[in-house]
């Protein structure tokens, strides 16, 4: 009992200590300099985010139980900081590093100083290791980044060669999506910093412009995928309302340097993303391919509201890094990738079912004209339809086609145009005829036919 109680004891004061090694002071009028660091009253570093209160942060770091070492911040927002000895003497960062870090030789006094420009949330997730164990984490940080990168890559290729093999733009646009997921991470992994692009306009721009290209492609994807333009036309006003009000927010952003623009403005993406997701919901027994998005979506999008949303705000909730937003994404892209396809192979055999009613339909107008089984001319039948629904040449054509029960690969080759363009017409027809109604009316007439009719 008395070891329990001498361990709790000793992580008390292991805790004590630590929060007391690290101390910070907050800059608001600017006039700290390094030279009159006495009588400045430094607070206990208990929180590694300040959130909205950014600004010009110092820190006071005490001792260490090994001077040699490295001081490593892991964040893409930390951009303007310097590390001052005991002697007051600015120490070099180390060069060709993803995020900002310091090297302390065996010989360094205590305290030494941090200064802390933050020109976007007040994140700060101080860390301070052996040099053995910075270049460890750093080996395995870069195999994981490497790994997922490398994955991403692999799947943008395979659906940009899906989207040129099968003519299917929902490929195409899923790729631009990837693309411009993979290059956020890319920035919040510090590589552009490690490629030397530590400039204006990747540290205040980049992530801005990055996030709403995210929304636009996700939101243009999901409108395909989802087939939304016919079913829920109304959504993108909705999207446009909402896009444009981040722009505004993230333009203020830039025009005030004040963060909190930026954090509203990522919130109104957020948003967007999530009414795609509802969207899909909606749709969720209807379409299986619907299911396959929401599955896919859904880890994701809680995922990206803590990493993205809540840490700008200064709130701490799930903790989640930036492995646990790329473990998710991976198995967005798997799923994804496999629900195109399997989407694409639906869409084929409703389209085929949309010819066979059209076929049906054909048969009856031509049965209804003939009632004394009169021999017609072929195609005099349709006629009308030209007539009544104005349809062009090639809808004609297509409708011949379709009547004499050819498959949409004849259909092209004899037509000289894509598989696609045979199926974007055929659904355009089955609209112009209605023919979904008239199937309807026929099944009402044999619904209401007397029993003794079948008798």
């Amino acid at each position: 009992m008395k070891a329990i109680y001498l361990s709790v004891l000793l992580l008390f004061c292991a805790s004590l200590f630590a929060q007391n090694s690290i101390q910070y002071v907050k800059d608001t009028h600017l006039n700290f300099k390094i030279e009159e660091t006495k009588g400045v009253d430094f607070k206990p570093f208990t929180n590694s985010n300040f959130g909205l209160e950014n600004g010009v942060y110092w820190f006071k770091i005490n001792s260490q139980t090994n001077n040699e070492g490295v001081i490593h911040i892991p964040s893409a927002h930390v951009n303007d900081i310097k590390l001052f000895s005991a002697s007051k003497k600015q120490i070099e960062e180390i060069s060709y590093t993803r995020y900002p870090s310091f090297r302390l030789d065996e010989f360094e006094e205590f305290p030494i100083y941090l200064y802390v420009n933050f020109e976007k949330e007040a994140y700060f997730p101080l860390q301070i290791t052996s040099e053995e164990n910075f270049a460890k984490a750093n080996q395995q940080s870069l195999f994981k980044i490497g790994a997922y990168y490398g994955f991403a890559i692999m799947v943008i290729i395979i659906n940009l060669m899906c989207f040129f093999l099968f003519d299917e733009k929902v490929f195409l646009y899923y790729s631009a999506v990837l693309t411009t997921i993979t290059l956020s991470f890319f920035y919040s992994d510090g590589l552009f910093r490690l490629m030397g692009y530590d400039n204006t306009f990747t540290n205040m721009y980049l992530e801005p412009l990055l996030h709403l290209s995210v929304a636009l492609f996700a939101a243009h994807f999901a409108t395909k995928f989802l087939k939304l333009d016919d079913l829920m036309p109304k959504l993108k006003w909705l999207t446009a309302a909402l896009i444009s009000t981040s722009v505004i927010s993230f333009s203020s952003y830039w025009v005030t340097e004040n963060w909190l623009f930026a954090a509203i403005g990522n919130t109104f993406i957020w948003v967007v993303l999530v009414n795609y997701l509802i969207a899909g919901a909606t749709l969720f027994r209807q379409k299986v391919y619907a299911r396959f998005y929401v599955v896919a979506y859904s880890l994701l999008l809680i995922l990206i509201f803590d990493y993205y949303v809540l840490t700008g705000f200064g709130i701490t909730f799930l903790g989640v890094s930036a492995f646990h937003l790329k473990t998710a994404g991976i198995l967005e892209m798997l799923v994804l990738t496999y629900a195109i396809m399997y989407r694409m192979r639906t869409l084929k055999e409703e389209n085929e079912l949309m010819q066979i009613e059209m076929r049906l339909y054909l048969k009856r107008i031509e049965l209804l004209r003939s009632p004394d089984n009169i021999q017609m001319v072929d195609d005099l039948y349709l006629e009308n339809l030209v007539n009544l629904h104005d349809l062009s040449n090639l809808e004609t054509k297509i409708l011949q086609f379709i009547s004499k029960g050819k498959d949409n690969a004849k259909i092209a080759l004899k037509l000289n145009i894509s598989e696609k363009e045979v199926e974007k017409i055929t659904k355009a027809l089955y609209k112009k005829l209605d023919i979904s109604e008239h199937i309807q009316e026929d099944q009402r007439m044999i619904d209401e036919q007397p029993d003794y009719v079948y008798n």
